[in-house]
């Protein structure tokens, strides 16, 4: 279950001590956003996420605070649904999962009813941070595409020479459709090789972003060796 994220002002906003010497230890620039969450209903154990220009620093109820830096985030995977309530649109939950070369993972989760609340705030904590992971890789993946290997997303691959589907032999580009994202879902066609449709959920594919635009990039010209 996500956590349940407080209103934006209240005294549990405070910058503790020990978050901004863990933030200036590891110079991660100026405070920029504070959110509190709790895990059930009382309002006196309380998470917090501090966000900063260079990184993130978590401080659970009765723990030590926690560095997340830019710099050191490998990977992300995203898990967004709609609620309905009734039939009628409620609230979006979301839940972010990031890996870091050191400590972590980095959990951001939780829920927002519409674009001006705190909740879609916080939820574009995780996507600016899915977006920067992405952008970052990109480049030694275009690299390592062009030297001729693979590059991995779960249950997908992607090499020069075609789409690779649970570790299978690639299926050359002229055969492999646009990826297409409905629902939290995404789904490749394939007019050639089996299966006919490659479909996962966007939560377990790490990097989504990464993958979507490598794909596209890949369908429009594959890369050469040299």
């Amino acid at each position: 279950m996500p956590e349940i994220l407080l209103p934006r002002d209240g005294e549990w906003r405070v910058l503790t001590p020990e978050a901004r010497d863990a933030a200036e230890r590891q110079e991660l620039g100026q405070p920029v956003d504070v959110y509190a969450l709790t895990s059930g209903l009382s309002r006196r154990k309380i998470n917090r996420v501090y966000e900063f220009a260079r990184g993130v620093v978590r401080q659970d109820h009765g723990g030590p605070a926690e560095v997340f830096r830019l710099a050191d985030m490998t990977e992300v995977t995203a898990r967004v649904a709609d609620r309905t309530y009734n039939g009628r649109y409620d609230a979006t939950y979301f839940t972010f999962t990031i890996a870091c070369a050191h400590g972590g993972p980095l959990r951001i989760s939780a829920y927002y009813k519409s674009r001006g609340d705190h909740g879609y705030r916080y939820f574009g904590l995780g996507e600016a941070i899915r977006e920067h992971v992405a952008t970052r890789r990109l480049p030694a993946a275009r690299e390592r595409l062009r030297q001729g290997y693979e590059v991995s997303f779960g249950d997908f691959g992607l090499s020069r020479d075609g789409l690779i589907w649970k570790g299978k032999r690639p299926v050359p580009w002229e055969y492999v459709g646009p990826a297409r994202t409905k629902e939290g879902w995404l789904t490749v066609e394939l007019s050639d090789g089996r299966p006919k449709k490659c479909e996962r959920e966007l939560a377990v594919i790490p990097d989504y972003g990464l993958f979507l635009t490598l794909l596209a990039e890949l369908r429009e010209s594959p890369p050469r060796v040299g």
